[in-house]
């Protein structure tokens, strides 16, 4: 599976279809940060569709105590995809571009059902429940590069 780098708006369609079907239309699901110049975004691309997402900027989060913080966002797989290795390639890509610009930590609010993906993706969990507006239950959950970190 390739991963390629994406504009905002190639990410789209999949947010809303996968994400935010809660919003109107496809051209509103956007991330107010989606055009910053720490923006990166990501997509797995097959038989010349895009059929993963995820979008990373540099943010921090009080929950860890990490200096250099980036934040994976609005992850998504088609659902006819699923299980084929699309999002194991976008993570695995996002890590590695993360990890090559020296940051200790990359971060994600995961939903209930991502856990165990991102589970056997490496990612620890802090175990605490906090509900995103119009989504529902998630856990922070993070990915130290330095496994000797605190």
């Amino acid at each position: 599976m390739e991963v390629v780098v994406l504009t905002p708006e190639e990410t789209r369609p999949l947010r809303h279809k996968v994400l935010w079907p809660h919003i109107e239309k496809t051209e509103d699901c956007v991330i107010d940060i989606d055009h910053r110049e720490d923006a990166i975004h990501l997509g797995a691309i097959h038989n010349d569709q895009i059929v993963g997402i995820c979008s990373l900027f540099e943010m921090t989060t009080p929950k860890l105590d990490d200096e250099k913080q980036y934040r994976l966002r609005a992850m998504a797989t088609d659902p006819d995809v699923r299980g084929t290795g699309a999002g194991r390639a976008i993570v695995e890509k996002a890590l590695e571009i993360i990890a090559s610009k020296g940051y200790d930590v990359l971060w994600c609010d995961a939903r209930k059902v991502a856990l165990g993906f991102y589970g056997r993706m490496g990612f620890d969990r802090i175990d605490e429940w906090y509900e995103v507006r119009n989504i529902g239950p998630h856990q922070l959950m993070f990915y130290r590069f330095n496994a000797n970190a605190e």
